[in-house]
């Protein structure tokens, strides 16, 4: 999160009386004073060491950066690669600065040049000009995790699940990020087709491309309003307020903000502010001095006092900034429920600061606390009401080989996932620990014969796929499977 200059300071001394001031300041001309010429002395010490050592020792004031500039030298004239950069000197700079801010106990502080700044920028604004997935690196497959509501892909057909093959012909490598997205990514109105595989089918789908905006959604179910909030970005309050100004009869709210890792410090303020009203206290902060601090949630035109019940579905991927406001809201909005699992325990802020490169610098400078002075770092948030997934959403894909195949009997890392999958679906299985047994076998031959495979108790790659890329879109899609979330409208109701 961003920390703006506009905090206020906490007065942490005590205020002296009249007669007091006039003592203090005859004082403190003295301790100037005094300040003034041992500093003087302090610095000509320094001086003089320095002088000497330089004497004694020439090389003593350019070895860091006489090793750094040879090393340098060193790869630009024989390191072999180096034609494969297209600016091979920026290239080093910046790999020397992505090594001064790591920190083995800070993975927050690094150095991103330009190109990775406007991508982080881009990442918890969701605005760009795409087809408006999500995707991940599950084995070497570019997977499809999500398809954003009314977004190109959805409209196209895209469903999640699928596993994007290769784009206007091109053949993807999921573990290139920066290349598969060059490929979708386009201007407005541009046309991009791609080659998606689906359970043992592969075909072309083509989608226009468009703005997307992906950090807030809204939709109802009943007498209740269901907000998602995917991260905090420069745009999200208002697009906040323009979903709770359309839905003025609600009363009962479930914000979600599961997966949600944070965003800017100026958008959660803005957002608490929605709630709990303008000029409250919604965050506390302390950096190295020492010295608290204390911000202020932003003016609104609207206040949303009106909910009767609010439940904030959260798990462990919330973090950072949606911790700040998970936290605002059990301690400050009324009947406020938080549902889910244990959240992330990120309590420490970060600033942004450009170089001169164009690059910059985000480094962690506070610890954040909340309006009641609680600290999650490294703890978290625990719910009121902790509601686990089914286990299959905690796994990770695997991916079987072409020529892998399980019959009775078998044990593999491919069956203990098909099984969690098919329990999922609701077929009956007596186990889940990858043993192949004989009710796998019968849920084995009913998916199959459900889904044009030959139905024979065999667990091979076609089945597997297919078995997974329909969990995969059952698990986004049918929100009744969603056990969290049917906590919280059962909470409601």
């Amino acid at each position: 999160m961003e920390k703006e200059e506009n905090t206020i300071l906490f007065d942490l001394e005590k205020k002296p009386l009249k007669s007091e001031r006039e003592e203090i300041r005859r004082k403190r001309k003295g301790r100037i004073l005094t300040f003034l010429l041992c500093l003087f002395f302090f610095l000509s010490g320094i001086v003089c060491g320095y002088l000497l050592l330089r004497k004694v020792h020439p090389q003593y004031s350019t070895i860091d950066q006489s090793t750094l500039n040879e090393v340098k030298s060193i790869l630009e004239s024989t390191y072999l690669y180096k034609n494969d950069y297209e600016d091979f000197d920026q290239e080093l700079n910046d790999k020397a600065l992505y090594g001064i801010t790591y920190f083995s106990d800070d993975p927050y502080t690094t150095y991103m040049s330009k190109e990775e700044i406007n991508a982080f920028a881009d990442s918890i604004n969701g605005n760009y000009v795409g087809i408006g997935v999500e995707y991940t690196d599950e084995e070497g497959q570019a997977l499809i995790v999500r398809v954003f509501h009314e977004s190109p892909a959805e409209k196209a057909g895209i469903l999640p699940g699928d596993i994007i093959k290769a784009v206007d012909g091109n053949l993807v490598d999921p573990e290139d990020s920066e290349k598969l997205k060059e490929l979708v990514l386009g201007e407005e109105g541009t046309e991009v087709v791609l080659t998606v595989e689906r359970g043992n089918e592969t075909f072309d789908l083509t989608v226009t491309r468009g703005a997307i905006n992906s950090t807030v959604f809204a939709y109802t179910d009943d007498d209740i309003l269901i907000l998602e909030l995917n991260s905090f970005g420069d745009k999200t309050s208002e697009e906040c307020a323009k979903y709770l100004d359309e839905y003025p009869e609600y009363k009962k709210l479930i914000i979600d903000l599961r997966n949600n890792s944070g965003g800017y410090q100026t958008s959660v303020r803005k957002i608490c502010g929605l709630f709990i009203g303008p000029n409250q206290v919604y965050l506390r902060q302390m950096g190295a001095n020492g010295v608290e601090m204390v911000d202020y949630t932003s003016n609104s035109s609207t206040v949303y006092d009106k909910y009767e019940q609010v439940v904030l579905l959260v798990n462990g991927e919330t973090a950072s900034a949606a911790e700040v406001f998970a936290i605002v809201m059990r301690e400050k909005y009324p009947n406020v429920t938080i549902v889910g699992t244990t959240t992330y325990g990120k309590g420490v802020i970060q600033s942004n600061r450009v170089l001169l490169n164009g690059g910059v610098l985000k480094y962690t400078n506070y610890y954040w606390y909340s309006p009641n002075g609680v600290s999650i770092h490294n703890v978290g948030i625990e719910p009121d009401v902790e509601v686990y997934q089914h286990d299959i959403f905690y796994q990770y894909y695997y991916d079987m080989a072409e020529d892998e195949k399980y019959e009775l009997d078998s044990v593999s890392e491919a069956i203990r996932i098909a099984q969690l999958s098919l329990d999922y679906l609701g077929y009956d299985l007596e186990r889940t620990d990858g043993y192949f047994d004989l009710s796998f076998a019968q849920a084995l031959i009913k998916f199959k014969s459900e889904n044009g495979l030959s139905a024979m108790a065999v667990l091979d790659k076609d089945t597997y796929k297919c078995i997974v890329n329909k969990c995969r879109r059952e698990l986004n899609n049918n929100s009744e499977k969603d056990l969290q979330l049917q906590k919280a409208k059962e909470l409601l109701k």
